[in-house]
């Protein structure tokens, strides 16, 4: 998410970071440089001029801070800009107090839209405690009421049984009926994806919200729409009166601009974003750590927030254990390193939330992908007890032998004790308080 343009903007301040002064012709050429980056992330041309211009203005009206340099000024107010072009804060969801939330979620076929349901089915009830029920009222395809219930399965809510040969309204009929009678806090519904020219589709819904009158309408848009999204999303707020966005695929090739732009053209708020496909893979949407990201300062709270979510308290422990080893760090304590990585998303994902200059250049991260972790479990997998818990003995009769085993190349055997080597230092640092400051905010946290 946001690689590229992270890479970019980082960049940009990287050149001027030397500077002991800015001129006026300096920061114009990083402006047009910044303008550029975000014009090639995919972000509107009219936010974009509206960004600059701001930026443009606090530099003339901001007091500069003499303890930073004149590049650490500038990212200052560029971070802040940014945020406020996302929406300042990340907004909640809104449950009525003592008696049944709904909530419709909309959005055109093929946006992910059955997915985030369960997704936002998932992280509700696990955010709020809330008991939640949820249906699909998507009976043009029946394959949608299937998917939905199977990914319902994965989470704590209740899925309520329709069919496709009921009417619409007879299904949310007997939905709220059931939601009311077992004292559901909140129903979900999954509606059929509409176009919005789509005239009778449309009008079919606009009568469905009208008689649900809910609490929240949740948009769904695939991120890799780029700036028609801006369109599709104001055409349906005319008829629907969106209360939030939920932008899904924002894990992909996407450059992402889509998500600097809705806030600042369609006034309606991104509440969460879909970041992977499983069924936890779903955020809350804060523009703050989104800001930090692209400008390649990482986002250690979302690193934070994975940790704690996505593995167990036994794997902790675990965790914390081998993060105290040092010297004794072994190649059993590596495996479980990289089988908690892939728990929280895999190797992309943390590097994602990293800041970019804790990654440049560290051969501990070189040529290292989630097929890589795949062959590094397999080539531990062929090892001895011994040999894994001293890999100093690991020589060539041992390496081929490995090789064998695994269907991996001695060549890739090296590289990868090579990995477990630069692993082994990393934690004796850690453990000695000396590593970045970003190993130590995990160790801390992993401590706790």
């Amino acid at each position: 998410m946001f690689n590229t343009l992270a890479k970019k903007i980082t960049d940009i301040f990287e050149k001027i970071s030397h500077h002991g002064y800015l001129k006026e012709k300096k920061i114009k050429e990083t402006m047009q440089k910044i303008k550029l980056a975000l014009l090639n992330a995919d972000v509107s041309l009219t936010v974009v001029q509206l960004f600059l211009k701001k930026i443009k203005s606090k530099i003339s009206e901001t007091h500069i801070n003499k303890n930073f340099s004149p590049s650490q000024n500038l990212i200052k107010i560029v971070l802040r800009e940014l945020i406020l072009m996302m929406g300042d804060n990340c907004y909640s969801f809104k449950f009525l107090l003592n008696q049944l939330t709904i909530c419709t979620v909309i959005g055109q076929p093929g946006s992910g839209k059955t997915t985030s349901v369960a997704k936002l089915a998932y992280l509700l009830s696990k955010q709020y405690k809330k008991k939640i029920l949820v249906v699909s009222i998507d009976i043009y395809r029946p394959a949608a009421i299937l998917q939905l219930k199977r990914l319902i399965q994965k989470t704590k809510a209740n899925f309520f049984q329709s069919n496709c040969d009921q009417k619409t309204i007879q299904i949310i009929k007997l939905a709220i009926k059931e939601a009311k009678k077992k004292k559901y806090d909140l129903l979900l519904i999954d509606t059929a994806g509409s176009i919005h020219n789509d005239l009778g589709k449309m009008q079919e819904l606009k009568k469905i919200q009208d008689y649900i009158q809910p609490q929240e309408t949740l948009f769904v848009i695939d991120a890799m729409t780029g700036q028609d999204s801006i369109h599709i999303i104001n055409e349906f707020n005319k008829i629907f009166k969106l209360s939030g966005v939920i932008l899904t695929k924002l894990d992909s090739d996407t450059r992402g601009g889509v998500a600097l732009s809705v806030r600042n053209l369609t006034k309606i708020p991104i509440k969460y974003v879909g970041t992977g496909e499983k069924i936890y893979d779903l955020q809350i949407f804060h523009p703050e750590r989104i800001a930090k990201r692209i400008l390649g300062m990482g986002d250690m709270l979302s690193l934070m927030d994975d940790i704690q979510n996505k593995i167990k308290k036994k794997e902790l422990k675990l965790l914390r254990n081998t993060n105290n080893k040092g010297d004794k760090f072994n190649l059993n304590d590596f495996i479980l390193q990289i089988k908690q990585i892939k728990k929280i998303g895999g190797i992309n994902s943390l590097l994602n939330k990293l800041p970019i200059n804790m990654f440049a250049n560290n051969p501990l991260l070189e040529n290292i992908d989630e097929k890589s972790f795949i062959k590094i479990e397999a080539m531990i997998s062929s090892m001895t007890e011994k040999e894994k818990n001293t890999p100093s003995i690991i020589k060539y009769s041992r390496k081929k032998r490995i090789s064998i085993g695994s269907g991996i190349s001695i060549q890739e055997i090296n590289v990868y004790l090579k990995k477990f080597d630069n692993m082994k230092k990393i934690m004796k640092n850690i453990k000695n308080n000396k590593k970045n400051k970003i190993f130590e905010k995990i160790k801390n946290y992993l401590i706790k």
